[in-house]
């Protein structure tokens, strides 16, 4: 009864930390439904639903219960919950339960055991933001013009 709690005891989820600036500032509760385009500045949490598109300048977790259909785009990103679509992310792991149906382009990937992808992973060393990550605004080309 009074016992000190093991990782057994503790909701992983609930006990996230991250390094630097990675703190959490916006959130999307449970039995929230939202769609669209998202931008947040900081990190932030969806414990609900979510239909569009995703850009974090921060830690992204998705939790437990969140559904969420979107292309992602965090420096960081934790999946508890089920996510349909492309993550694009630093760092991505996915938790004992979570789902990703999509494809990973990534520096760092993790997934617990229970945890699931139907995808394929493209390590990436970022080196090369621009390619690798999104992160910056891919140059524009003119098309050639026909020569007679």
């Amino acid at each position: 009864m009074f016992r000190k709690p093991t990782n057994k005891d503790t909701d992983s989820s609930a006990a996230l930390s991250f390094g630097g600036n990675g703190k959490i500032h916006n959130a999307i509760g449970t039995g929230s439904s939202l769609s669209g385009k998202l931008n947040f500045e900081g990190g932030a949490r969806i414990d609900g639903s979510f239909d569009g598109e995703l850009t974090v300048k921060g830690p992204l977790v998705i939790g437990e219960g969140a559904r969420i259909i979107a292309d992602i785009l965090a420096d960081a990103v934790i999946v508890g919950g089920s996510v349909k679509g492309n993550i694009t992310a630093k760092k991505v792991d996915i938790l004992r339960g979570g789902r990703v149906y999509g494809d990973l382009i990534t520096g760092s990937f993790t997934a617990e055991e229970g945890g699931f992808l139907r995808g394929q992973v493209r390590m990436t060393d970022g080196e090369n933001a621009e390619e690798d990550f999104g992160f910056l605004p891919r140059k524009q080309t003119q098309p050639l013009a026909a020569t007679s």
